[in-house]
């Protein structure tokens, strides 16, 4: 055999060899490393928060339609007090079916030693709209005489910040009351709301801060309210 034949020889031995090497690797490997796995996709509905509407809402057909409040959602003892002030101020009782695609909110603030306050922030089709009352008397004692009564139309802009206020409070979710914090003198707010047949109504005793606190004080902003915070204190 001369020395081109065993060059050639040697060079196809070591191609076969090679191939067979790298096919016993790889049926090796196959066998002892663990196959890859491709990431689990997360749920869609994972992803999405749970909706806080309709939350701890009822249904607006109470038992006396003539009653500002269901016994069921505000204490007894306090539905005679919110009701007179609502009375001195001709509101009517939120629990009314208005129709499909009626929105309303009502911000109620009663005040121990000041005017009695009400800003209803309502929404019919494409229409935004808010009203503001006031009254003579004190919000811990009696209403007295009604001396402020102006409506405006809101913008959808207006409307769509107090609406996200409110997401930012999870308010439909919110308990009705929160017995573990009251006192003698201080102020209620409270905010009622109707929207897709369903009622809901959140009393709290003065705020210090956080998101049900500054959605009712944007309420206030938008009504146009005169407040001289020097006799008058945001409490």
């Amino acid at each position: 055999m001369n020395r081109l034949s065993i060059k050639l020889f040697i060079a196809v031995l070591t191609f076969t060899l090679g191939c067979a090497v790298s096919t016993i690797y790889r049926l090796a490997n196959h066998w002892t490393t663990a196959p890859s796995t491709v990431p689990a996709v997360a749920d869609p509905l994972e992803l999405v928060p749970l909706a806080c509407y309709p939350g701890r809402s009822i249904s607006i057909q109470f038992p006396n339609t003539s009653s500002y409040f269901s016994p069921s959602v505000v204490s007894p003892s306090r539905v005679d007090w919110y009701s007179k002030h609502l009375t001195a101020m001709n509101e009517p009782a939120m629990h009314s079916d208005e129709g499909d695609g009626f929105e309303s909110y009502r911000f109620l603030w009663l005040r121990s030693f000041h005017h009695p306050v009400v800003v209803r922030i309502w929404k019919s089709g494409g229409n935004h709209v808010l009203l503001v009352k006031q009254t003579s008397g004190a919000g811990g004692y009696e209403p007295g005489q009604l001396i402020i009564d102006r409506t405006r139309t809101l913008t959808a802009e207006e409307w769509s910040e107090f609406i996200r206020l409110l997401d930012q409070t999870c308010y439909w979710a919110l308990p009705s009351e929160d017995e573990n914090i009251e006192g003698n003198d201080g102020a209620q707010w409270i905010l009622e709301s109707v929207k897709g047949g369903r009622y809901h109504v959140v009393d709290r005793w003065s705020p210090n801060g956080g998101p049900y606190r500054e959605a009712c004080l944007y309420a206030l902003k938008l009504s146009e309210l005169k407040i001289d915070t020097s006799t008058e204190p945001i409490y």
